[in-house]
């Protein structure tokens, strides 16, 4: 029985703590909100300084560019780990695995490269 509860709950703590960041950054997202409406409501001029006193940053230039290298190098990790394994099924279940990773970060490469060259324009 402890053989199958600790995999799981080992699991089991990813999608938690994904949730739990996420439910983090959408409360503190809100409030920040809130906080611009009540000034806009209240008719005070909201300036690029407040709105960056309130945390709200501008996305990086090249987000899209360094979040599909990471998914690209997780993905060639996960199936260098597959072929260091002696196990022929290993090795394909662990290329399935890293095909996901893989694909996302060359979607997010190519449409990095895309809106880079059409900004340029």
């Amino acid at each position: 029985m402890e053989d199958i509860l600790v995999p799981i709950a080992f699991f089991a703590v990813i999608p938690v703590i994904v949730w739990a960041v996420s439910a983090y950054r959408y409360k503190s997202h809100a409030e920040t909100v809130k906080i611009l409406d009540t000034m806009a409501s209240k008719g005070e001029t909201i300036t690029p300084e407040i709105v960056a006193a309130l945390g709200v940053r501008r996305r990086p230039k090249h987000a899209d560019l360094r979040t599909g290298m990471i998914l690209i190098a997780i993905a060639l990790s996960t199936a260098i780990l597959g072929i260091l394994i002696p196990d022929a099924e290993a090795t394909r279940i662990f290329f399935g695995f890293a095909s996901f990773p893989f694909l996302v970060g060359l979607v997010l490469v190519g449409l990095w490269t895309l809106i880079t060259r059409k900004s340029e324009d």
